[in-house]
């Protein structure tokens, strides 16, 4: 257990996973990948190995922001040149009741190479310059202010540390107006009841902890919290829409024919290291 902000644990997002992890992990392994995370540890290691020059730097001690149930985690366990990886989720109910099912179904006699953390990503109780590599999967969007919590992890990491970041993010032609639209949905009922919630409840996107960042803002995030953007790449899986969707800032398009999971079965995935200080 580490420091978080309790203000963050009434908000909606808090509360939803909540009731996801209280519901899937009742059900077992199966519920909890298809209803929480999407995709499962084998595409997840096929997607991590397609990431250019990065696999093989994923070594020694590693720290996942916003870890969820704990299959990203377990996954990157699994390589023999991993020591541990701290597997940071705020919500306590996903790290007490989904994670050793996760963790424990993935690496079996060797789930405690992950170390469950009830915590905010914000305020890692990890030395200065102790981790090797960290990775946030489909979590930084999330970050109430991502220059904070890229500082956090610039400080934990060590100088040749790499950080790995595989989220969305959307053109930078895509204007303000539709950025707030798409902030503005209010949830239907599909996913009220997919998600275990009221059908009469009324919840927008935005209210349930969504952002919405253009390349070009991310690269900015990362310039402000000091990091260097060492390389992006974008790998989509094989759908009509995703063929006809192209990025606007020349980043190189990698496609799969597995489903990648959550917004649009896409991620972008950006690879960081600390900047040397001059």
């Amino acid at each position: 257990m580490w420091k978080y902000d309790k203000q963050i644990i009434a908000n909606q997002e808090y509360l939803g996973n909540k009731i996801l992890a209280q519901k899937t992990s009742e059900k077992g392994y199966d519920a909890i990948i298809n209803e929480y995370v999407y995709i499962d540890s084998p595409e997840v290691e096929k997607t991590m190995k397609l990431i250019p020059n990065v696999y093989n730097k994923i070594k020694g001690i590693g720290i996942d922001l916003g870890g969820g149930v704990g299959c990203i985690s377990s996954t990157l366990a699994k390589n023999p040149k991993v020591e541990k990886i701290f597997c940071v989720e705020l919500v306590e109910d996903v790290v007490k009741l989904c994670q050793p099912i996760v963790k424990k179904q993935i690496l079996k006699d060797q789930y405690e190479k992950v170390v469950s953390v009830v915590g905010d990503y914000n305020f890692l109780e990890l030395p200065d310059n102790s981790a090797d590599f960290a990775l946030s999967w489909d979590a930084m969007h999330h970050s109430q202010d991502p220059v904070i919590t890229l500082q956090e992890c610039k400080r934990v990491l060590k100088k040749d540390g790499i950080f790995m970041i595989v989220d969305r993010a959307h053109n930078n032609s895509t204007s303000d107006e539709e950025i707030e639209r798409i902030l503005n949905i209010t949830y239907d009922e599909e996913f009220l009841k997919k998600n275990y919630r009221k059908l009469d409840e009324k919840l927008t996107r935005k209210e349930n902890g969504e952002h919405e960042y253009r390349f070009y803002e991310w690269k900015e995030f990362f310039q402000k919290a000091g990091f260097e953007l060492v390389s992006s790449v974008i790998i989509k899986t094989k759908t009509e829409e995703n063929l006809k969707l192209k990025n606007d800032d020349g980043i190189k398009e990698i496609f799969t024919e597995y489903e990648l999971g959550a917004f649009g079965n896409r991620k972008i995935v950006f690879v960081l290291s600390p900047l040397k200080e001059s």
